[in-house]
């Protein structure tokens, strides 16, 4: 048993390496993007007002890109 006052989740938090975001344009659609290894990257989400990006399936959330 241990009593403390602080929370048991940061007591018991394992040391996550958290994501790297950046927000980038591609064709003209504005998304955040995860930075993977190898140049690539995840899209995370589209920050685009255009509906028609939404619709587009190159543009889903999940789709790895790669960064030229």
């Amino acid at each position: 048993m241990l009593y403390s006052i602080i929370p048991n989740e940061e007591i018991w938090a394992e040391d996550v390496q958290s994501p790297t975001f950046c927000e980038m344009v591609i064709g003209d659609c504005k998304m955040l993007v995860e930075q993977l290894q190898n140049g690539q990257g995840r899209i995370e989400r589209i920050l685009s007002t255009d509906p028609q990006h939404y619709l587009d399936p190159r543009y889903q959330p999940g789709q790895i890109i790669r960064f030229y």
